[in-house]
């Protein structure tokens, strides 16, 4: 129980601040700040209702820190109809930093970092100009805040809060998941208040949901006051007995709300038998107003237009009083507790949000329109060295109906957020100017800028936002505001980038024709970067298409274009395109080199688009060569830089998403797999998610949710999309579906209508996956009916034989391996060693599902031929992975086979070989150390040479080496190989 005790500190003002009832939440507090003092960083959220002391308990705990020797930097967050100021909480702390301090000392405290951080500070620091190269990226403001965290913690625990984060910008809430989700031994705690009740789809609530954040962060709600508590808080309040029938009736007034019960007691000042009840909270407000004279309402009013905080200069500027009557206002406004001073800020802000709500509700939009421009026209002269106040100026000139002065600020907010990438404060700036573009007969001599730069400039914040169709549909207005009398490569240019949003959301036709366009009119102009994105652009289309060979000249044509404009990040765009062309035309290195010189490219420059195309292009490439679990990692990277920018709602971060949730899949990490693709399918509408419905119908197939399969299928089977990497699975996926229906013929001519479908294309992985599927649908049926259709899989076996010639990568020898033994259980002819080879080669990749598939068939087949140990051995490794995987269909399999032949399980072997080598691994390693080639090896062990190749690498990367001598002695010398 909370002791009753009553804790008192005195305030800025003179005033008693009580603090009643929240020993356990400062305790907590403290504890936390003492682990962060052993380099133990923390994060804390603290969520309450409004009035329930949120802020008071934060600044007690300021005050308990400051005394331990803890730096306390400290911000807030700014209610800004329409919009936001990027990182405001931030800017705020180190303001007030510099103003307890002085600007020295905060340098000395903050290290390099102050530099590095000029653009956000350049407004209250020596020398109005940044030092430094402009930010760019929000990736480097998360870069400079973290260090400059660390260079205080280095010298003494640091405390970052940041209030009323439900009013927070995006780019803050990225801010607050990145130092929460990076901090690993920062002598640093953050500390966000906010408003408990979020709506649904609040970005802060939407935050709190990510499992990993939620890991990360320690939540305290603060609760009201019981009635014991506030007995005594208002015996504090009124310094006086109150009776336990009037505390108890302020108790069911109130709710326990230590606020609104401070509001219930002022109203009751001259204390009858009964407190006098206002009808409504809003009444108390008004009461509480309605004390203060004429002079002290009138700076009451504009400092509640002033928005959260006013500084004593914006205010002496706009109420229109003298010095006098001003100071003599204040002094009324604070000992009626109406607004309260911050002496280091030199501001005031109001005793409670909802007194300042009510302040406002207050006057009449005559009166609101005149404040409004006052407040502006006094932050238009700090706007021409401060920046930052731009999203408060558009506001301000917004409400107070100045178009013109508002469309200037507006588009300049914009750009500031854009800066330093806060994209959707962006959009809702730019979007406001095109607003107010509308209403102005002449806009563009005002705004400084043509219509078509902000159509451009909101298109592609809008489309870092999420917001995929509002980036189509500004594009395309630019692109008609442009024409028919625009320069053909400012048109070629805007076609361009309408094609990429066309592609992203969805919609390939268009992007196609925008993409061809754009080629067209730029075919004529000088060499370009925009002509050479849309070359490859279209490359990648051709590669999407399945003309990879087509695809490959294309893209070199691209590079030889960006180099003849000296457009390096278009050579790296370009890259980007050869290299997936490269890894689909089966030569693996060539296409992974592209890939990872594309991706340092797109780093240097800087370039977000590509630098997240190069992740999942080389993520895919990665997969095609067997290389899995590096592909999950470059995904999961590429996702992770996404979060880190603010990105997740993008299209490409859903894209790699769903590669990251498919690799993941493969490996066998199907819980992780699950999370990732329910985040995904969440946020991200029909049209831009079927690869990852595809991905997760796989899933729900595999553990045998064939409901939930088949409502994702029907979803998506009808989408205009032609790319094989989007049939191969869909057919896989349809007939899979059919036969665990039981319709195995309709199962078989899915199949065959799948092949049939992508027949022309040159990725010869993709049938092979198609011909093991229908393969194994034809053996299943002809196990059970010997009048199976035979004809189809024939056809079916053939054409995988013919891919299996065309291709030499490793996956691709697996898939060969299984059609080969699918076709032989379907004439009954399978045998163990066969099915041994299937389950070897999936070992070699890391693939558990389908290894243990042909663990299971392997088992069949031994025990046909009573060969019951090698069967027993490999049903129980089958029947783990089974479990383990959570996939019931396959585990069914299992367990038929097992009841079928009587078969027993066998126990798990208990040693592991030293570096988790696998024991076929060792044996690879063991030839090699003789001195055979690859090749020779290959033939000792009946396995391909690219599966040679494919152990070595694994050995390698187990073994922390990068070749064969440095593997070879590093197992001798563990005792792996004998003495030579």
């Amino acid at each position: 129980m909370n002791r009753l005790t009553v804790p008192e500190a005195i305030g800025d003002d003179g005033s008693v601040a009580l603090f009643i009832g929240r020993d356990n939440e400062i305790e907590v507090l403290r504890d936390l700040l003492a682990e962060v003092a052993d380099a133990k960083p923390a994060a804390v959220m603290l969520d309450g209702d409004a009035g329930v002391g949120k802020t008071r308990l934060v600044n007690e705990f300021a005050a308990t820190a400051r005394a331990a020797g803890a730096v306390v930097l400290a911000g807030g967050c700014l209610q800004l109809a329409g919009g936001a100021i990027p990182y405001g909480p931030l800017i705020e702390a180190l303001r007030m930093l510099v103003r307890q301090v002085g600007e020295p000392e905060a340098r000395r405290l903050a290290g390099p970092a102050w530099t590095e951080l000029a653009d956000l500070i350049a407004d209250f620091t020596v020398g109005g100009e940044p030092t430094a190269p402009a930010l760019g990226a929000q990736t480097r403001v998360f870069g400079a805040v973290s260090r400059l965290l660390d260079h205080i913690g280095d010298q003494q625990p640091l405390v970052l809060v940041f209030e009323d984060v439900h009013w927070a910008d995006t780019a803050t809430l990225d801010l607050i998941a990145y130092l929460a989700l990076t901090s690993s031994d920062q002598r640093m705690m953050l500390l966000c208040s906010y408003r408990s009740g979020l709506r649904l789809g609040h970005p802060l609530r939407t935050r709190l949901a990510e499992p990993e954040f939620t890991r990360r962060v320690h939540r305290i709600s603060l609760l009201p006051f019981t009635s014991l508590q506030l007995r005594v808080f208002v015996a504090a309040l009124t310094d006086s007995d109150v009776s336990p029938e009037r505390a108890d009736r302020y108790f069911e007034l109130s709710e326990g709300n230590p606020y609104f019960t401070e509001q219930l007691v002022a109203a009751d000042a001259d204390a009858g038998p009964e407190p006098r009840v206002p009808e409504s909270l809003g009444d108390l407000m008004h009461a509480r107003l309605g004390r203060l004279g004429e002079d002290a309402t009138k700076v009451v009013r504009v400092a509640a237009v002033a928005g959260r905080r006013v500084s004593d200069t914006l205010l002496a500027r706009v109420v229109g009083l003298d010095e006098a009557a001003l100071d003599a206002s204040l002094t009324e406004c604070l000992a009626h507790r109406v607004l309260v001073e911050d002496r280091v800020d030199d501001s005031y802000s109001f005793q409670h949000a909802l007194l300042r709500e009510t302040a406002y509700d207050t006057l009449r939009s005559r009166e609101r329109k005149r404040l409004h421009a006052e407040l502006a026209e006094a932050l238009a002269e700090e706007s021409g060295w401060n920046q930052h106040v731009l999203p408060e100026l558009a506001y301000h000139w917004s409400v107070a109906d100045r178009v013109p002065e508002a469309l200037r600020a507006a588009i300049g907010a914009g750009d500031l957020a854009v800066r330093v990438r806060a994209f959707q404060e962006a959009e809702t700036q730019y979007q406001r100017a095109l607003e107010l573009w509308s209403r102005l007969p002449d806009a563009e001599p005002v705004a400084g800028v043509s219509r078509v730069r902000v159509l451009k400039a909101a298109a592609d914040a809008a489309r870092w936002a999420g917001h995929l169709r509002q980036a189509v549909a500004w594009a395309a207005e630019a692109v008609q505001c442009a024409a028919p009398d625009a320069d053909p490569a400012l048109l070629g240019e805007l076609h361009e980038r309408l094609g990429s949003y066309w592609w992203e959301a969805g919609f390939d036709d268009e992007a196609v024709e925008a993409y061809r366009v754009a080629r067209r009119l730029l075919s004529a102009a000088p060499p370009s970067a925009a002509g050479s994105r849309a070359c490859a652009a279209l490359a990648t289309v051709e590669a999407k298409k399945g003309g990879y060979t087509e695809a490959l000249a294309m893209a070199r044509l691209a590079q030889e274009e960006a180099r003849a404009a000296g457009a390096a990040a278009a050579v790296g765009r370009a890259k980007n395109s050869s290299g997936l062309a490269l890894t689909l035309l089966g030569r693996h290195s060539e296409g992974i080199a592209e890939l990872r010189e594309a991706l340092r490219i797109a780093g240097e420059a800087d370039h977000l688009e590509d630098m997240l195309r190069a992740c999942g292009n080389l993520g895919v490439c990665l997969e095609r060569a067997g290389q899995v679990a590096e592909a999950a990692e470059v995904f999961q990277q590429g996702l992770d830089k996404s979060r880190e920018l603010g990105l997740l709602g993008s299209r490409q971060a859903g894209l790699l998403a769903n590669n990251a949730c498919a690799t993941l899949f493969l490996l066998g990490r199907w819980a992780e797999a699950g999370v990732l693709i329910k985040e995904v399918l969440r946020y991200y509408p029909l049209r831009e998610t079927i690869f990852q419905r595809l991905t997760k119908a796989e899933m729900d197939l595999a553990t045998g949710r064939v409901d939930e399969a088949e409502r994702l299928l029907e979803s998506v089977r009808n989408q205009p999309n032609s790319q094989p990497r989007f049939l191969s699975p869909l057919y896989r996926c349809l007939a899979e579906l059919a036969a665990l229906r039981g319709n195995p013929e309709t199962a078989l001519d899915t199949a065959w209508r799948g092949i049939e479908a992508i027949r022309d294309a040159e990725d010869h992985m993709l049938v092979l996956q198609l011909c093991a599927s229908g393969l194994r649908i034809a053996a299943d049926k002809s196990e059970k009916d010997s009048d199976s259709p035979r004809d189809r899989a024939r056809d079916m076996a053939s054409r995988a034989r013919a891919a299996a010639e065309r291709t030499d990568d490793v996956e691709s020898a697996a898939l060969a391996r299984l059609c080969d033994a699918e076709d032989r259980r379907r004439h009954g002819a399978d045998t163990a060693s066969a099915w041994d080879a299937v389950a070897e080669a999936w070992r070699v990749l890391q693939r558990p599902y389908p290894m243990a598939y042909a663990l299971t068939r392997l088992a069949s087949a031994a025990a046909k031929v009573g060969d019951k140990a090698t069967a027993s051995v490999a049903a129980t490794e089958a029947a783990a992975i089974a479990e383990r995987l959570g996939a019931e269909p396959l585990h069914d399999l299992v367990s038929s086979v097992v009841r079928a032949y009587r078969l027993t399980r066998r126990a798990e072997p208990a040693g592991k070989l030293a570096f988790d080598l696998t024991a076929r691994e060792l044996e690879v390693l063991r030839h090699a150390d003789e001195g055979l080639t690859n090749q020779q090896v290959g033939t000792r062990l009946s396995i391909a040479k690219v599966t040679v190749g494919t152990h070595l690498s694994n050995v390698y990367r187990k073994l922390g080496v990068d070749n064969k001598v440095a593997a070879l002695a590093k197992a001798r010398a563990a005792g792996l190989l004998g003495d030579r």
